[in-house]
């Protein structure tokens, strides 16, 4: 894999209107609210659906007032969804910082992610952004049911690649999609450019995800921000377990690991196993997969600085710690 020059996505242009904007979306709110999300804006986001919004806009002439409104409705989206799955996982770190739920309690964190949901549609609404608001409440319900078919199939180690794929689709890409294409919507494209932003943004999403799935595994505690091997604790059956499992004693051998409830006291042989196995290689060739595909799908696309940025954010992807 080539050499990634590092991409500063909060240098990109109209990103400092985005962050003032969401510091003062909550100005109006009561105080322990605004401090509350005062606090999650400051806790390290990486601006990722942002960047994309206002990016796939800038392929068509720049940056324009509808865009830096829709990024902010997407990351507040992406807040909101952050805070219920730490409610529904019970987590209590995330970004080296505790949850939400862990410091105030589940009531308050619902509530907190349901004020930013509302946010999110305000500015959609004020700013009569109906076809990107349709794409966005798409992308909601298909978020909702993406987690629905996980808390359903969780420790299920007869799930399919194919189930694999459905389910990060639409608890991660459909997100990310809905960003490029309304980045494009607000942009004025034609329907054939907002379909291939489409197909960026979903490829995206996976090659994100499973890059997420790996690094749960291997990654840095301190840099990750939460303890690794955590979706495996908490029964979610990501890519790399997949790939172990295609070995037939090595399902029967994990069948047993779940039953006994023994996850993490056999957790060190089961890295060992996804080393040894060539598990965790096997699946970041998919995330290279995906992520080269993102970048064809823009082959149509006229260059520019914005469009070599899409590109380089794929590539960064594959690299990234966190």
């Amino acid at each position: 894999m080539k050499a990634v020059e590092s991409l500063k996505i909060r240098e990109l242009p109209g990103m400092n209107i985005v962050e003032e904007e969401l510091y003062n979306l909550f100005k109006d709110s009561y105080e322990n609210t605004y401090n509350i999300c005062k606090r999650l804006l400051s806790s390290g986001g990486k601006r990722i659906r942002p960047a994309l919004v206002l990016c796939t806009a800038g392929c068509f002439g720049g940056v324009t007032k509808e865009a830096i409104k829709v990024s902010t409705a997407c990351e507040c989206i992406h807040m909101a969804s952050l805070v219920h799955d730490d409610i529904i996982d019970a987590s209590i770190m995330r970004r080296s910082n505790p949850t939400i739920n862990a410091q105030k309690g589940n009531t308050t964190a619902v509530l907190i992610g349901d004020y930013l949901f509302a946010k999110a549609f305000e500015i959609l609404s004020r700013n009569r952004l109906v076809r990107s608001m349709e794409v966005i409440v798409d992308a909601i319900s298909k978020m909702c049911d993406g987690e629905i078919f996980q808390r359903e199939n969780l420790f299920n180690l007869d799930q399919t690649r194919e189930d694999y794929y459905c389910r990060i689709y639409q608890k991660t890409g459909v997100l990310i999609a809905a960003c490029t294409q309304v980045g494009a919507i607000t942009a004025g494209a034609d329907e054939e450019q907002i379909r291939a932003f489409k197909v960026y943004g979903e490829n995206l999403g996976y090659a994100y995800q499973i890059i997420d799935d790996i690094l749960d595994f291997i990654g840095d505690e301190k840099i990750l921000g939460k303890p690794v091997g955590s979706d495996l604790r908490e029964g979610n059956i990501t890519l790399p377990i997949l790939k172990l499992i295609k070995n037939e004693k090595h399902k029967e051998w994990m069948k047993k690991i779940l039953k006994k409830g023994r996850i993490t006291e056999s957790y060190n042989e089961i890295l060992r196993l996804l080393k040894d196995s060539d598990a965790l290689d096997e699946a970041f060739c998919e995330a290279e997969y995906c992520a080269e595909k993102a970048q064809e799908s823009l082959e149509s696309i006229e260059d520019s600085v914005y469009k070599d940025m899409l590109l380089n954010i794929a590539d960064q992807i594959l690299v990234r710690k966190y």
